[in-house]
């Protein structure tokens, strides 16, 4: 069995955090999967997700460290459609990752007791930031 849903966030033009946790146990809870996978994917390719310590503090310094390993490119933006994001976007996307994936066990999420899903938009483009999240129960033993 799976699940699946899509939520949005909104974005701004300055790099975003956002905290995910309450929606992706929501998602656990209406899944009812009792042992199983829990992955969080964020489409495209200018926001991130991981699992951190839940302290805006953390979430800042954490911010701030990856912005300042990859500096705001200047210039002119992909040549897309979308036009989304300057490469410092992409890169920095690509080093938190687009995607988490947490073990679920008697309907809970096996991450730390402080820690919290946190997703950081390094789009400079205002908009609806979308989050798929998909709940994969364990198969039966045979």
């Amino acid at each position: 069995m799976m699940f699946l849903r899509n939520y949005y966030v909104n974005s701004s033009a300055k790099t975003d955090i956002h905290i995910l946790t309450h929606d992706v146990k929501r998602a656990v809870r209406e899944s009812e999967v009792k042992n199983g996978t829990l992955v969080v994917l964020v489409p495209g390719a200018t926001a991130g997700v991981t699992l951190l310590e839940e302290d805006p503090k953390i979430h800042e310094a954490f911010r701030d460290w990856v912005e300042a390993q990859i500096p705001l490119s200047e210039g002119a933006r992909p040549s897309r459609r979308s036009g989304s994001g300057r490469i410092s976007a992409h890169i920095r996307a690509a080093l938190v990752g687009v995607q988490l994936c947490i073990p679920v066990q008697d309907g809970k999420l096996m991450s730390g007791m402080w820690q919290e899903v946190v997703l950081f938009d390094f789009d400079d483009k205002v908009g609806r930031r979308e989050i798929t999240i998909q709940v994969i129960k364990e198969a039966a033993k045979a």
